[in-house]
């Protein structure tokens, strides 16, 4: 059940992960940038063969499409880097070159800037918004400067579009921002309790492992120990039955002698004038068999018990 948890705890989840969510945005992105590429440049070269100028543009974008889509695994921010910088050249070139499309090309570089706060982050994403920023206020600076390259004729026009513009722009890619932010510090806030449940998971994982052990080591201590009393035990009753036994045999050879002497004894009382010398011979007699017995006992018990119960003769 531990295992099952700590396997569950370490499995990382795709969608947790915000670079994956960034790239997969990006190859998106870059996949429906190059089909809608197609699709306007062959509009372009069926209809409106005559205008080379946006045949150009129409290529430059989609060649840097399929560029940046062919690097944007190993090199991620050069593949966007490149893919707003030529973007927004050519929107600002088409804005100058032909002033009617420069509402088209605005909304391009809209699209431009909500890739950017998306893509990119700190020093990158601000000095590419304020590049972009700058770029937008400056088309209308020129066109108000330069009448033949205005989209109106009108300058109430031109003012209208250019605060409209620059208010969407600043819309667009701050609300972005501030999502991507958020979003951003709550992956990491999960990433960071992943990574803790990760630890928490192998440190009871390893817990378990060693209460285990310690387990195994306690059953295989007490196997022994049940092993050796065992063994202990039927040596003990062994020993036991060996000298009950050991007793019964030699009690009868302690038996004769003394039943010799309580006879010599009676005779003594029966005999009125006994023969000492005779009496005492005999009493000495059976008194040193019972004590030869008494020490073949005595060597005999020391032989048998020395080894099992550890006692050693002085």
């Amino acid at each position: 059940m531990v295992k099952d948890y700590c396997l569950v705890a370490s499995t990382k989840c795709p969608n947790m992960d915000s670079e994956s969510i960034e790239k997969f945005f990006l190859s998106t992105f870059l996949k429906i940038s190059i089909a809608g590429v197609l699709v306007i440049l062959s509009a372009d070269v069926f209809l409106y063969s005559e205008d080379t100028l946006s045949i150009v543009i129409d290529c430059s974008i989609l060649l840097t499409c399929i560029l940046s889509y062919l690097i944007r695994n190993k090199h991620q921010t050069a593949a966007v880097l490149i893919l707003t910088a030529i973007i927004l050249s050519a929107m600002l070139y088409q804005c100058l070159v032909v002033p009617v499309n420069t509402t088209t090309s605005l909304s391009i570089l809209l699209v431009v800037g909500f890739i950017i706060s998306v893509m990119l982050k700190g020093r990158f994403m601000l000095v590419t918004h304020g590049i972009t920023a700058i770029a937008i206020n400056i088309i209308f600076v020129l066109q108000f400067l330069n009448p033949d390259l205005r989209f109106s004729p009108k300058m109430n026009d031109i003012i209208t579009v250019a605060i409209t513009y620059s208010i969407l722009y600043f819309l667009i890619t701050y609300a972005t921002a501030i999502l991507k932010s958020q979003y951003d510090k709550i992956n990491q806030h999960l990433r960071e309790l992943n990574m803790e449940l990760h630890e928490k998971a192998n440190e009871i994982e390893t817990q378990n492992e060693e209460l285990t052990q310690t387990q195994d080591n306690l059953n295989e201590l007490n196997r022994d120990l049940e092993r050796k009393v065992a063994e202990r035990t039927e040596k003990l009753i062994i020993k036991t039955e060996q000298l009950i036994q050991f007793s019964f045999t030699n009690a009868h050879h302690l038996r004769g002698p003394v039943a010799r002497l309580l006879g010599l004894v009676a005779i003594r009382k029966l005999d009125p004038d006994p023969d000492n010398t005779f009496f005492f011979t005999k009493v000495e007699e059976q008194a040193n068999e019972i004590d030869v017995v008494v020490k073949q006992i005595n060597l005999d018990l020391w032989t048998s018990t020395e080894p099992e119960l550890g006692f050693k003769r002085e």
